[in-house]
This record gives structure tokens, sequence and C-alpha cells, in this order.
């Protein structure tokens, strides 16, 4: 075979060599066609690298946390309507009080019970705006079984089975929240109740010479010493800025146990002329109380001929109103979020 029938037949068979060769080593044209897959494989894989790690950045950045507290502001709530809106009123006010350097990312009314939206709606609902931490406000007079254990279970920082298996049975919703919790103090704790009940006072007042008030409030078998102690502090502070100078107080549930109330509206108007009775209730006042109280009464005289309603013909002045619609509750809400965060930042 000559040179040029060599060089031929090495072009036949593809190895690409430019002389003959016995047995060729050459591999240029094989290894340039496996290296371009290889390197089309890893180029693919590089650009689903960098599509996954953009999507888990952003990502990360979507659940990031805004890095502000989230407030909830808890009430007791109520089948009427009427009741709720005073409270949910609340959240837009206490948001402009808050205004625009506010250090809270979002802000929830919520109720424990009989309405919408309950404590576990506005747990989700902060943890899902990315809240780090949540300050717990309990619109609530004073200490109660509420405030002791209702709420602290219903926000997963007390666990009991007993009180679990009462609050599931109402009909709320149970949830163990995903950051830290902070409770705070009702509102007996500060001098809010005095200030608004001392307006309400003020405002059916004419001789405060012939004049006794009578407070109602709630009150609690279970804890029924603060309750006590702001009542008869509430009462003395609106003595000693009106002049007025017989005072009475009585603990009774909305629209149940009035005769308690009876019994102290009773006692007031043997020492003086007139009767002034105001209800430290959140959002009623103490009107409504009385005339389903009398209407009940007078029904019940029907069937027992010579029975004697002990509030017949006494000259009183009942508020329509509870501590709301005033600001000052707002203001509180804010003053003892804002401490919290402050204090523990």
């Amino acid at each position: 075979m000559n040179a040029a029938s060599s060089h031929d037949c090495h072009h036949a068979a593809g190895c690409g060599c430019e002389r003959p060769c016995a047995t060729c080593t050459c591999r240029k044209p094989d290894t340039g066609r496996r290296k371009k897959p290889v390197l089309w494989l890893l180029g693919l894989l590089g650009v689903l690298a960098l599509l996954v790690v953009t999507a888990l950045a952003q990502g990360a950045t979507d659940s990031e946390p805004c890095g502000k507290p989230g407030l909830l502001i808890i009430a007791h709530g109520s089948p009427a309507k009427a009741w709720n809106q005073p409270v949910l009123a609340q959240e837009q006010k206490v948001r402009d009080l808050l205004g625009q350097d506010s250090p809270f990312g979002k802000v929830k009314v919520v109720f424990m019970e009989f309405a919408e939206p309950n404590v576990a709606d506005g747990l989700e609902e902060l943890q899902k705006a990315g809240c780090p931490r949540i300050v717990a406000v309990p619109l609530l007079i004073a200490p109660s079984s509420h405030s002791h254990w209702d709420i602290p279970v219903l926000l997963g920082l007390y666990s009991d089975p007993r009180i679990e298996k009462t609050l599931r049975e109402e009909g709320a919703k149970l949830v163990r929240c995903n950051v830290p919790v902070t409770l705070t103090t009702t509102l007996s704790d500060s001098d809010v109740i005095e200030r608004v009940m001392l307006k309400r006072v003020r405002a059916l007042s004419n001789d405060p010479n012939r004049e006794a008030v009578v407070l109602l409030a709630h009150g609690s078998e279970a804890i029924p010493g603060p309750w006590e102690d702001f009542m008869k502090r509430t009462v003395s502070y609106i003595c000693g800025k009106t002049g007025i100078t017989y005072a009475d107080w009585a603990c009774v549930a909305v629209g149940q146990e009035y005769s308690r109330a009876v019994a102290a509206i009773d006692a007031a108007a043997r020492h003086r002329n007139r009767v002034i009775v105001v209800g430290a209730y959140l959002s009623s006042g103490v009107q409504r109380m009385h005339k389903r109280w009398m209407d009940r009464f007078e029904s019940q005289q029907a069937d027992m001929p010579g029975l004697e309603n002990p509030l017949k013909g006494l000259n009183l002045a009942l508020s329509e109103q509870g501590l709301l619609p005033d600001e000052s509750v707002a203001q509180w809400i804010v003053a003892t979020a804002k401490d919290e965060i402050a204090r523990h930042p």
C-alpha cells in the first residue's frame, strides 16, 4: 500500500490522522464530540441551580418578618352587634393614635366569644403578617377568670384541660402561636375608669349636695378583691371631684342579678333626693339594664298583686354609656402596649 492509499484509508476510517499509523491513538474528534454534551449538561444544571437559589431568596424575602410586633386587643364579645361595634372601632382609633411611626406592624381587635374575629383568627393573622412577637392587651375592666385563665389558654400561654374543654364547648378555637406572646394588665390598673365615670356623673349631676352616686360593674366571684378595690377607689375619686358625699357600688353582670343594684340604689335614695347610677361596663350603660329589670318586675307584679317595686317613683339619673366611646380607652391601649415594648424591646 502506498502513502496515498494509506492516507485515504485513515480518512475513510474516520480517525483524522494526517499520516499512516499502525494503531491510531488520535482521539481528538471523539473527545470533542463527548465534551459538547457534557458542557451543555453542566450549563443547564448551572442555570437550574441559579433559578432555584433565586426562588428561595425570593421566598425568604416574602416570608421575612416585618420586624415589628403585632398588637392584639382582646374584648369579651357579645351576641349583640350594637355592643361589638364600639369595640371594633377601637382598632382604627388605636392605629390613628400610633401614627406612621408606630412600633407595631399590625393592630387587630378580637373577641373571646360570641363574635368574630376570635382570638385564634387574630393570632393567625398577625403571624401571617410576619410579626416576630405579639403584645396582647385585654380590653377588660378588671382581673377575672377571663384574664387569669381563659385568655391565657386561648393565647396558648396556659394549659388546663378543664378550661380548654369548656372553651371548646363554647365554640372557641384553640391554637398554639409560633411567636412569643405577652399578655398585659386590665383597665383597672389605670385611672381610665375613674376619669370616664367622673365624666358620666358630671353629665348627669345638677346639685351635688342633694345627690348620691351608685357605681355598677360586672364583678368576679373568682377574684372579688380587685373589683372591690377599684370600685371603692372610683367612687372615692368621683366624690372628691364633684362634692357628692354619698356613694355606693354593686357588682352586677349585664342583664343579671340586678337585685344587687336595687339594694344599693334603694339605700342611696334613703339618704339623698336624687341618685345617679353609672356603669363601669365597656360598651353599655345602665339604662337598658334598669329598664329590663323594671319591665320584668311589672310583669311579675301582675301575677303577684301587692308586690311592691322598691325603685318605683325614685328620682334616678341613669347613664346611657359605659366606658366607650370615650377616647381615653384607645389612649390606654396605646400607652399599655407601648410601655410593654419599651420595657421589653
